[in-house]
């Protein structure tokens, strides 16, 4: 099977540069209604500055010697007020700008028409389909708890979308469709000391892949990790305890694979023909790095990473959130948000084609 349209687009970088201009106008336009930044507000003519210095060196020399004093007792000050001054900027500074900045829908005039740049098909959006995990119609984020994916929740908590991304999903026989989301699922509460405490249950990135085999039943492979106590390290699961008879608990025969994973499978034969001596190899290899969690359903393969996400498939990398202030060279910009797409794009699909070596090559 031939790379897809998408995959061609990241080897040759087959950009259409008169839809690549017009985007510029547009965030050039943002750039003109924006906020300026801090930098550009501290900003100052250097040729005029030094200018100034040699014109009047003696003079400069003799009136910083003689504000020693006086800067000491400033300097006291500033490290007072300053954090305070920076919190409010920071907080207050999202509020500023003309009008126009703030209706301006960066997400639908920026985000969009630059990851269709890559692919019409590509869109900043993410399918919560619960028929992904289970059978049973319930929220996503218990099923996502079903199917071993992110640890127990216990209380209803809240939920925050950092990015997210879609290419082709609704076409089920392109095994190039993906889809991403940085997720984080968490609870906040206030003890009687008016403290707030977070409990957390996931927060990093969830992919989701069209595999080219399609399973009978469901492969679940789950990041474990070791706890030492007195008598030595025992595995401890975080996730949901299993309580379905009719699911198997899959033993590789492979202990560092077995202290590393827990495998859980309808059907023994679907589990085992997936871990391959290979599949383990690399499985094990990506646990050094990342607390990686696996779910195979007929033909789609969803995978948590805990934490920032794999490589530069960050959780973040496609925001919506409209910048604070503008940029001071709009073309550099572009390039670079461009730059960590592809860079994004590439990571996806080698994690895509690590978990699912054949599909590329499916018939």
């Amino acid at each position: 099977m031939a790379y897809d349209s998408l995959r061609q687009k990241l080897t040759y970088d087959n950009i259409d540069p008169d839809k690549k201009e017009g985007l510029l106008r547009e965030l050039e336009y943002f750039n003109s209604i924006a906020p300026a930044g801090w930098r550009e507000k501290l900003h100052f003519d250097k040729d005029k500055m030094q200018e100034f210095f040699g014109k009047h060196q003696v003079g400069v020399v003799i009136g910083l010697f003689l504000m020693i004093p006086l800067l000491l007792v400033l300097m006291g000050i500033a490290v007072q007020f300053g954090v305070i001054a920076l919190l409010l900027w920071a907080v207050f500074g999202r509020n500023r700008g003309t009008p126009e900045y703030k209706q301006y829908d960066f997400g639908q005039k920026i985000i969009t028409p630059a990851l269709k740049l890559f692919d019409d098909r590509l869109r900043p959006i993410y399918h919560h389909d619960q028929e992904d995990l289970v059978d049973e119609d319930m929220h996503y984020d218990d099923a996502l708890v079903e199917a071993h994916l992110v640890r127990p929740v216990n209380r209803k908590c809240r939920s925050y979308t950092y990015s997210s991304c879609s290419y082709d999903w609704d076409n089920r026989a392109n095994t190039d469709a993906f889809e991403f989301l940085g997720y984080r699922l968490y609870y906040e509460y206030e003890d009687s000391d008016g403290d707030v405490h977070t409990d957390e249950f996931f927060d990093g990135v969830i992919f989701k892949f069209r595999t080219g085999f399609t399973l009978n039943g469901t492969v679940n492979i789950m990041s474990t990790e070791t706890k030492k106590t007195l008598i030595g390290e025992r595995e401890k699961n975080k996730f949901k305890k299993i309580k379905d008879r009719d699911i198997s608990v899959i033993d590789t025969e492979n202990h560092e694979f077995a202290e590393s994973f827990d495998t859980l499978a309808t059907y023994d034969t679907e589990a085992y023909n997936y871990l391959t001596p290979t599949m383990i190899e690399t499985l094990l290899k990506l646990r050094k790095d990342y607390y990686i969690c696996l779910y195979m359903k007929g033909n789609v393969m969803t995978v948590s990473l805990y934490n920032t996400g794999y490589k530069d498939a960050t959780k973040s990398i496609f925001s919506l959130q409209k910048p604070r202030h503008r940029s001071t060279d709009p073309v550099a910009e572009l390039d670079r948000r461009l730059d960590d797409y592809r860079k994004a794009f590439a990571s996806i699909y080698e994690l895509k084609d690590l978990l699912d070596p054949d599909a590329r090559y499916a018939g």
